[in-house]
């Protein structure tokens, strides 16, 4: 291990133990930062994998699992590991190690119930999405003995229309991004808990992190704000639950859906989406018309491209829909 990433680790542990020194719900016995730091560096020292050019890649989704806590300390937990902070100093460890990702970071917090006598503290693990998984993005087939990746897909989308939303104010943990599901949940935080029993009641995929600023759009946004339905060749905005509002700006019109309402907004190309303050556009793609490889292992990657620094647009699809991992530093 360099210097350079000797005093990232360093940084990262020093960081978290004064986040949950600081925070009123968190203990050290919870997070443990020694051990977590420790266990980020053993993950992606094992799950390294060569691709093309012999360059060494590790998964880009980042599994907390965390036994036996309450929903409020799982929320603290999210918060804090999708911190701009803590995101950034993990790609700059990957980065300095030689390291590159397919695609951004995604951090996954994974409630668990432990065993008698088991820690009680999270772990941390890196891991591929699998190929039979429903997913946006990427798809990655490895060869755990050979230490190679064999084949990287493009997930085929569940729609055969695109869209994608872009985030006009506000902090959110993906931006842009892709609709490729019928079925897409917007809102603060992405795992939602019943506070009381812990039951998870939904995941949202387009996500605004929690903010504590008088005046932050974030603050606007409800846990369960909205959702948009791709049906019968259309996308429409519903209100499943907000506090603030949900409305579409067109043309100099606000057009507002309320909570409950059966019927939403049928969506157009350019609108606005209004999640009580927060501003999302809202951009058809072009059709979907096949979904090729995005490359095997005989095929090049240009000298220019640096895929850990997150600068690379993979092209994985004919009708120029593009998956992007671009402006995911530029953008901290």
């Amino acid at each position: 291990m360099n210097s350079d990433t000797r005093r990232s680790l360093l940084e990262l542990e020093r960081f978290l133990t004064e986040a949950i020194r600081v925070n009123p719900v968190l203990t050290p016995d919870d997070v443990k930062p020694h051990l977590l730091v420790r266990q980020i560096l053993d993950e992606l020292s094992l799950k390294r994998f060569i691709w093309i050019g012999n360059q060494t890649f590790v998964p880009n989704r980042m599994v907390f699992t965390v036994p036996n806590l309450r929903p409020a300390k799982l929320e603290e937990l999210e918060v804090l590991f999708n911190s701009i902070v803590f995101t950034k100093m993990v790609y700059d460890y990957i980065a300095g190690s030689g390291f590159r990702l397919l695609e951004p970071l995604v951090v996954e917090i994974r409630p668990t119930v432990a065993a008698a006598g088991a820690p009680t503290h999270c772990s941390v693990s890196f891991e591929w999405a699998s190929p039979a998984e429903p997913a946006e993005g990427l798809a990655v087939t490895v060869d755990e003995q050979a230490g190679r990746i064999l084949e990287v897909k493009g997930v085929k989308p569940q729609i055969p229309r695109l869209a994608r939303l872009t985030a006009l104010n506000g902090e959110v943990y993906r931006s842009p991004f892709i609709i490729t599901k019928r079925t897409t949940f917007l809102g603060r935080l992405r795992t939602v808990l019943d506070l009381k029993s812990g039951e998870v009641l939904r995941r949202n995929d387009f996500v605004y992190a929690r903010h504590d600023q008088s005046g932050s759009p974030n603050k606007s946004v409800s846990r369960q704000h909205a959702s948009i339905v791709f049906d019968s060749g259309d996308f429409y905005l519903f209100d499943t639950g907000s506090a603030n509002g949900t409305a579409v700006e067109r043309a100099g019109q606000s057009i507002e859906t309320p909570p409950g309402d059966a019927t939403g907004i049928r969506l157009e190309d350019g609108d606005i989406l209004r999640l009580g303050t927060a501003l999302i556009r809202f951009e058809l793609d072009p059709p979907v018309t096949e979904l090729p490889d995005v490359a095997t292992e005989g095929e090049t990657v240009p000298e220019e491209a640096n895929l850990t620094a997150g600068n690379l647009t993979v092209r994985v699809m004919r009708s120029e829909i593009l998956f992007e991992t671009s402006k995911v530093l530029d953008s901290e």
